[in-house]
């Protein structure tokens, strides 16, 4: 297969934030370096790391590579914004730095974006304890069950999260325009940007498996806190938004309630789950989910 050659219109900035990731970095950052569409240039913004990440990054040999210091930790949500004001592209993909593409990831949904007008792209991901070929997935992004994945994002990103960084392709100027990521949120800040970007254009599906997440012990996505924290602030900023679905409305905050009790939290758990019964009155969900509120608090 020959390289495909970018266009002037069409370069590409891959952004991959990292922290202590010695073991994986490299197969994570060679596997964007050996894409069949080239990108423009590979931006690793370290975040503190006290292992030997800069170590194995340094003695990988690119001139697309570069190597940033984030000036301390400032979280992945920083290093990413701080990795956009460094790129030059025209759109800007993001890697994660456990993670592996497949060879024709850029070049197959940047084949379809340059021929649109669509603002960004996404395709599917799968989940694997490893990057392994021979591995099982444990779990696929988004699931067949979503939908309908339409142009218009909006109404399915209302009912949840389902396109993550390493899947996704944005234009520049319209990453500049929305600020980028918001660095408040300590998770879901894919789930956050993304409602922001569905609003501003048409967005591309790909529904195609070409991206590998290895779901490790550190995963942001494993704290039950950190993700009860970020739902919270999703439904606060965009509150709007969501009370112009009653069911999206009430679905989240019955998982937050959820989520709540898990974390001993009862009367916040009622509170949510008050709100669930508002935006839906007569669903039996939302009902159920108050008297667990309330037998959970008065038990506990």
């Amino acid at each position: 297969m020959t390289d495909k050659v970018n266009d002037t219109k069409s370069l590409v900035s891959v952004i991959i934030p990292c922290r202590d990731r010695q073991a994986t970095i490299a197969e994570a950052v060679q596997s964007v370096l050996s894409q069949d569409y080239t990108p423009l240039e590979v931006i690793v913004i370290d975040d503190g790391s006290r292992d030997g990440t800069l170590d194995v990054l340094a003695a990988m040999s690119d001139p697309r590579l570069v190597v940033l210091d984030n000036k301390g930790s400032q979280g992945p949500s920083g290093a990413r914004n701080y990795g956009v004001k460094q790129a030059h592209g025209d759109w800007i993909a993001f890697q994660d730095s456990d993670d592996v593409w497949l060879p024709e990831r850029l070049s197959r949904q940047m084949d379809r974006l340059k021929q649109s007008n669509h603002i960004a792209g996404f395709c599917a991901m799968v989940i694997k304890a490893d990057t392994a070929p021979q591995s099982p997935a444990t779990g696929r992004v988004p699931k067949h069950t979503i939908g309908p994945l339409s142009e218009n994002m909006l109404p399915a990103l209302l009912r949840g999260s389902f396109i993550s960084t390493q899947m996704l392709i944005l234009r520049r100027d319209i990453f500049d325009e929305l600020g980028g990521f918001d660095e408040d949120f300590p998770a879901l800040v894919d789930w956050e940007l993304m409602l922001r970007v569905s609003q501003r254009g048409t967005i591309d599906f790909l529904d195609e498996e070409l991206v590998i997440q290895r779901m490790s012990d550190n995963s942001v996505t494993r704290s039950v806190e950190k993700r009860s924290l970020a739902q919270r602030l999703v439904m606060r900023k965009h509150k709007a938004l969501f009370e112009q679905d009653p069911p999206a409305n009430a679905q989240h905050h019955r998982r937050i309630s959820g989520g709540l009790r898990a974390l001993g939290d009862y009367t916040d758990a009622r509170r949510h789950a008050v709100r669930a019964l508002r935006a839906q009155p007569f669903a039996i969900a939302n009902a159920v989910s108050l008297v667990r509120a309330l037998a959970q608090g008065w038990l506990g």
